[in-house]
Parts: C-alpha cells; structure tokens; sequence
C-alpha cells in the first residue's frame, strides 16, 4: 500500500515560523481593521440613526405631505383627508400621526431642552418599538406618556411613575420605551392623539404628519400604492417604510459632509493597511531570503513565489482580520452606549471589511514579492 504523501503548506510554515512576530504582525493588520470599521461605522452610523424612524412604522404604505423631503421635516396634511383612503381597494386601516419639537424640563437642573413628540391613536400599534405594547394602555390616560430612554443625558433621569413639565404643564411618565437618538434628535417622548388634540399646540388640532396604511392580508402593496396615487392630489407622498428609508440616507449622505469624510477616512486606511502589510511582507521576505533562493533553485518558477506570498499574505489577513473584528464589536458598542448612535454589524458590512482586508494584504504581499523575483537566485544565497 502506497504511503500516503504529506503536503507542506509553506506560507503557512512561514508565518508560525516566529510566534512573536506573527503575533505583532496580527496586531498590525487588527489596527487597519479597526479603523475602517470606525470609518465604515460612523458613516453607517449617521445614516441609520437619521432613518430610524422608518424602520419603526408598522405600516405598508405611509402617506406625507411632499414638501416632507426628509424625516425631521416638519409639514403637515389635513387628518381628514385619510378618510378617501379607506374606500380604497385593498387598505384595511389607516392611522394617523402626529409629530411636533416641544420643550421638557429636566427634573434635576430645571433647564428646558427640545424634545421629539410622536402621538397616535394608543391602539394603533403605529411603531415597532420595545416597550411600546406594554405601555399602550398609559397612553389611554390623559397627560401620560412614554419616555425614550435611550434619549439622551440632558433630559435627566426620568422614571416611570414620575411627572415631568412639558410647555408649563406636567404630563406623568407611563413607561419606558427603546428607540434612539440622531443627530438632530436628542430624545422622544410618545403620546396619544388624544392628550396632542387636548394639548392644542402650535402645530394644528387636525394637521397630520403621516397617514399609516395598512393593507389587507394578500393585498399586492405595489398595486394599492398605485391607487392611493392615484386617488390622492399631487402634494401628497406615498412610499413604503424601506423606500422612505432609503431615502433618508441617500438624503443624508447628500445634505451632511460628515458621511463623505468618513468615506475618505476607509479609503485612507486601506491605503495604510496595504503599506503595513507591504513592510511586514518585506521584511518576512527578506528574512526568509535563503529558503526563497533554495525554491528557486530547485526549479520554482516566480509564479510559484507569489503564490507562496499570497497564500501568505491571506492567511495573515485571516489571522488579524478577527481580533480586529472583536475590538471593533467593544467599541460600536461603547460608542452607541455613550452618544446613542446606532453603530453594530451586518453580515454585508463584515465581508466587506473582511474583503478589504484581504485585498490590501495580498496588494502588499504582491509589491513586497518583487524583492525575491527580481533578485539573482545566486546572490539570494
């Protein structure tokens, strides 16, 4: 029976050769990682957190005045003209919302700070949000809302049970619920239509921001949008949630320099991390010069070489891309903690980041291989 061959992988051997400097090497190419995924996750993180808000309706189609270009616009429709989408084909319940800036106190230092307002029938179940259901039946009591509590430091701590001043009138906190802030968002309380009706703030008894549709089960929601168009004027707005989205951080991206900056800054650190691999290749080269020329001489052409140091090069990218994952994951999750920007992963967004990985190690591997390739395998000795 023939004996079963052992196959060498050589870049590997290379690279566990010295532990010590593998070692600092992984560290290395974990730092680049580090800092595109910062870059990547600010830049992800503005246009999230802006578009939040979307992601909350629980509705199929949401309708909205058209000068709404974006989520933190302020322009508002007449409540009565959701009754013309009730006859429509296909829409089962509309419901309305309400959404305004107003002052609350905060509790402790007696400061007041603008705070985002969304109020809506309490049954409704008008936003996907944590703590939402539990504290529906709160809302039902006039002056009684829900507090955000990842809203920012500068309101306070708020509890529920307790009362906070909202425009010169106390309103009793029923609960607690999870949503998030944004850059031009510091917190949020909820309310039912009712308490804003019973309130008459500057915004209108009957002036809506968005009309929620719902269809019904099996509906096409592609053909009820068409109808609701088409029964609509033009002034008014009908998009999905995704589609809403979408556009508020194409929108984002365009009216906020901050996401270019961040683009620029991955950009920047690839180019670092193809220089830091580029040395760290060199330098392994070099040190590995004699086993490079023994190859060489025993009839391994240069094809072969770059093999070995892109095999090399990946495997080290490998190595260093998951520590530099997991600092990554410490920090997004210090960062939303502490401002409550939206920073966390996808699966996209990793192999991103793993793809640039790799693709900036095997770059330098590939300009640091010149120095075996170009050299006389005699002199290589």
């Amino acid at each position: 029976m023939p004996a079963k061959k052992n196959r060498v992988n050589i870049a590997m051997e290379m690279l566990m050769h010295n532990k010590r400097r593998l070692a600092i090497s992984a560290s290395a190419v974990a730092f680049t990682v580090v800092i595109m995924f910062m870059e990547m996750g600010f830049f992800n993180g503005i246009n999230d957190s802006q578009a939040l808000l979307a992601t909350l309706f629980n509705a199929d189609l949401v309708v909205m005045d058209k000068k709404n270009v974006h989520l933190n616009k302020f322009s508002n429709m007449d409540r009565a003209r959701l009754m013309q989408l009730l006859g429509i084909d296909g829409v089962e319940e509309v419901v309305p919302m309400y959404k305004g800036n107003v002052g609350l106190k905060n509790p402790k230092t007696g400061m007041t700070k603008i705070i985002f307002v969304l109020a809506f029938p309490p049954d409704s179940k008008a936003l996907k949000v944590v703590g939402l259901s539990d504290g529906a039946m709160q809302l039902k009591k006039r002056r009684t809302i829900l507090f955000d509590r990842k809203s920012r430091a500068i309101y306070g701590q708020v509890n529920p049970g307790q009362d906070v001043e909202i425009e010169g009138h106390k309103f009793r906190v029923g609960g607690l619920v999870e949503m998030g802030p944004n850059f031009s968002i510091d917190g949020t309380v909820l309310m039912s239509d009712t308490t804003w009706l019973l309130e008459r703030w500057q915004y209108g008894a009957h002036r809506i921001t968005y009309g929620l549709l719902r269809t019904r089960p099996g509906s096409d929601i592609a053909a009820v949008k068409k109808l609701v168009r088409e029964r609509m004027r033009e002034d008014i707005l009908v998009m999905t949630p995704e589609e809403i989205r979408r556009r508020e951080i194409l929108h984002t991206i365009k009216a906020v320099p901050l996401g270019a900056i961040f683009g620029v800054g991955m950009i920047i650190g690839f180019i670092i991390g193809i220089i830091i691999c580029y040395q760290i290749l060199y330098n392994e080269i070099t040190d590995h010069l004699p086993q490079y020329a023994t190859l060489r001489a025993m009839g391994f052409n240069d094809r072969f070489l770059r093999r070995v140091v892109v095999e090399e090069a990946a495997w080290l990218s490998i190595i260093g891309f998951f520590p530099g994952v997991a600092f990554s994951y410490l920090i997004y999750s210090i960062i939303e903690l502490r401002t409550g920007i939206l920073m966390f992963f996808s699966p996209g967004r990793i192999l991103l980041i793993l793809f640039f990985t790799v693709s900036m190690c095997i770059i330098g591997g590939l300009i640091a291989v010149k120095r075996v390739t170009a050299a006389d395998p005699a002199e290589l000795y």
